[in-house]
């Protein structure tokens, strides 16, 4: 099963839907109404977290038959999971959470606030 995870903090009040804000990030696009994120500790984190996953420096995770790819920008973190498990993604959820920057579910058009 695939699907993504995503990432993003808000600046300020902001009156874009999470749909659109979820589309321009995935473009690489940049918004003012949200604040930049550490990419660096992010990573380091990632890789702190899954030290025993298999990983390559584009940020490709793989463990057994589970895997996931992080798309990271100075503003939205995505990770595209493939057959992982909710423990692990929880997991993923918690690290993110630590900068302030709560699950957007695309699938369902929900952000956890």
């Amino acid at each position: 099963m695939s699907r993504d995870l995503s990432f993003w903090k808000y600046r300020k009040s902001c009156n874009v839907p999470n749909k659109n804000i979820y589309y321009e990030l995935s473009q690489g696009r940049l918004l003012d109404c949200l604040e930049e994120i550490p990419v660096n500790q992010i990573c380091i984190d990632f890789k702190k977290e899954f030290s025993s996953w298999s990983s390559k420096d584009d940020g490709y995770f793989e463990n057994s038959d589970e895997a996931f790819q992080l798309m990271i920008t100075k503003q939205f973190v995505r990770v595209d999971c493939y057959n992982l498990t909710e423990y692990n993604m929880n997991r993923i959820i918690d690290i993110m959470l630590k900068y302030e920057c709560p699950l957007y579910d695309a699938a369902i058009d929900v952000r956890f606030d």
